[in-house]
């Protein structure tokens, strides 16, 4: 890794804001002037295969910046909340092991709040159930399992939608060892204090540049081969799996399945990508503490204010535990 050395106790850094905002670039240059590792908190990058569409960074860059929280999964494999922080807490221990200044940086907002303020430390899922589980639904048809739910843990029935089939599964999981309305008691949990210090910092651009920015980017994926590469995935993982709903991969895979052309398939990916963004907004401006930044053209010309800014911070609040 080349940069400045880590600084001892310094806090982490965390970089918020919506997808297509530049987020990864300001992370970059941050690791290289604070002596940084990078923690990706995104719930698709987990996925291995997953590369063009959830703008991994290549190998090269990794080299030069230590990454973590990418490539943990198959995709055919669903990848929980409790999986993704038994890996960060690792990544974490990792970075303060080797005197790197953690950033965490991604778009999936309730992962970002599970590392910060932590969750109860829940069971691993239990295949052999969910299998039972999704039997019975195919079984006896759409609404079983929430019906079921309802009956065993009637506080989070009422907090789950019953379309959302994976967060009622797993609520069934956990009712079956006795451990019930979890959501209320994640509520709980992250009303409390940050469990580490951290800046953080936040990245503002306009309604009209992030629409640009993100049509700009789908272009560039669809160019860099994002067709073949969900197509080669299908091929591989024919059952599909959670990794399948991520953004530009299940417009495609509509395409490839014959439901739609290219260029409707090209709008969706715009379409529901910018309703994403919002929806990251509205979780991110609810996160405490964050210093925003007003962002315009190249992240180059706000690097070094919000470089500095952390600079400032990182000295104030350095060796706080």
């Amino acid at each position: 890794m080349t940069g400045a050395p880590g600084i001892a106790g310094a806090p982490a850094i965390v970089i918020v804001g919506p997808t297509a905002s530049g987020k990864s670039e300001i992370a970059l240059d941050l690791a290289q002037r604070f002596g940084g590792w990078i923690l990706s908190v995104d719930s698709m990058a987990v996925y291995r295969g997953l590369d063009i569409g959830t703008s991994k960074p290549p190998q090269a860059v990794r080299e030069k910046v230590p990454h973590r929280g990418l490539d943990l999964e198959d995709p055919d494999r669903d990848y929980s909340l409790g999986d993704f922080l038994r890996a960060a807490n690792e990544a974490l221990s990792e970075m303060r092991a080797a005197g790197a200044v953690p950033i965490l940086v991604g778009g999936t907002g309730l992962y970002l709040r599970g590392v910060l303020k932590g969750v109860s430390d829940l069971p691993r899922r239990d295949p052999d159930l969910r299998k039972r589980l999704l039997r019975l639904e195919e079984e006896q048809g759409g609404g079983t399992l929430h019906r079921l739910l309802k009956a065993r843990d009637p506080a989070s029935a009422g907090r789950i939608a019953p379309s959302d089939r994976q967060r009622v599964v797993r609520a069934l999981e956990l009712a079956e060892q006795g451990i019930v309305d979890t959501v209320g008691r994640a509520r709980e949990e992250w009303r409390s204090e940050d469990r580490f210090p951290s800046v953080k910092v936040g990245l503002l651009r306009s309604r009209a540049e992030i629409t640009q920015r993100i049509t700009r980017r789908v272009d560039a994926f669809l160019e860099a081969g994002l067709v073949q590469e969900t197509r080669g995935l299908m091929e591989r993982y024919p059952q599909g799996g959670n990794a399948f709903k991520a953004l530009g991969y299940r417009e495609l895979a509509a395409h490839l399945r014959g439901e739609c052309d290219i260029p409707t398939a090209r709008e969706l990916i715009i379409r529901n990508t910018l309703r994403y963004a919002k929806r990251q907004m509205t979780w991110f401006r609810k996160e405490r503490s964050v210093q925003w930044f007003e962002v315009s053209g190249p992240v180059e010309s706000a690097a070094r204010r919000i470089g500095d800014y952390v600079a400032e911070r990182i000295g104030s609040t350095a060796g706080i535990e």
